[in-house]
C-alpha cells in the first residue's frame, strides 16, 4: 500500500493475518507448514482417539483441542474445569535442538531430535506414576522416546490441567519441532505417528483401579 488510507480500505486494526504457507511433505518423512504449534498436537490427539475406537478401554476419554494456550492457558483451564478429569495428558510441541540455528536453547531444553520419538517431560508439573506408565508403555510398544526435565511448570496446558480444582494426575507428551513460531515450522511425520500410538496405548492401560497417588 502507498498510504495508510489505502491500507485501511483492505484491513482494520486488529484483523488477524497470517503468512500464507501451505503444508508440504519433504524428504525423509519430514513436513513443513505454519502453525504446527499446535495443529500437530491436535492431529495426534484425534488420531489417538481414532486408534482407541478400535481398542478396549476401561475409562471415559475426552479428546480436547484447546485455544489461547499462548496467552494464559485459557482453553485448558475452562476445559479441565468443565470435564473435571482424574487424569490429563497434555500434548504440545517442543524445540528440536538438532540443528545449528538453535543456539543456546540446547543448553536449556536438552537434546531433542527429529525422528527421536515423543518427548516425555519429567518434573514437578508431572505426576510420577503417570510418567512411569508412559515410559513403560513406550518400551512395551517399542516406541522410542526422549526424556527432558523441567524444574518448574512447563508453560503448557499441563500446568492448567495439573492445578485444576483439587489437582489432576498430569503428564506432558511433546512433538519435536524445528523453527517454532515461524511460518515454516518443520517436523517428522514418524514422530506424529509415534505420539498418537503412545497416547492410545497409555489410555488403554488406565482402569478405575489405576492408582496415581505418588507415595
Amino acid at each position: 500500500m502507498k498510504s495508510k488510507a489505502e491500507a485501511e480500505k483492505l484491513v482494520s486494526i486488529g484483523d488477524p493475518l497470517v503468512i500464507q504457507y501451505g503444508f508440504e511433505e519433504l524428504e525423509n518423512s519430514r513436513a513443513v507448514g505454519r502453525a504446527f504449534d499446535d495443529r500437530a498436537g491436535a492431529f495426534t490427539i484425534l488420531e489417538a482417539a481414532r486408534l482407541l475406537s478400535k481398542m478396549t478401554t476401561q475409562c471415559e476419554v475426552h479428546a480436547v483441542a484447546t485455544v489461547q494456550e499462548e496467552i494464559g492457558l485459557r482453553g485448558a483451564r475452562t476445559a479441565a474445569f468443565g470435564i473435571e478429569p482424574d487424569v490429563g495428558i497434555a500434548v504440545d510441541v517442543t524445540f528440536a535442538t538438532d540443528h545449528p540455528n538453535i543456539g543456546s536453547v540446547v543448553n536449556q531444553e536438552g537434546k531433542v531430535e527429529l525422528d527421536g520419538g515423543p518427548v516425555i517431560t519429567r518434573g514437578p508439573n508431572i505426576n510420577p506414576k503417570l510418567f512411569e506408565l508412559i515410559v513403560k508403555t513406550a518400551k512395551e510398544e517399542k516406541i522410542p522416546v526422549q526424556i527432558v526435565a523441567e524444574a518448574r511448570g512447563t508453560g503448557t496446558d499441563a500446568n492448567a490441567i495439573q492445578l485444576n480444582r483439587a489437582g489432576v494426575a498430569t503428564a506432558l507428551i511433546s512433538i519435536p519441532l524445528r523453527y517454532m513460531h515461524s511460518p515454516c515450522e518443520l517436523l517428522s511425520l514418524k514422530d506424529l505417528e509415534a505420539v498418537s500410538k503412545l497416547l492410545a496405548a497409555v489410555v488403554a492401560k488406565i482402569t478405575p483401579r489405576t492408582n496415581f497417588i505418588p507415595f
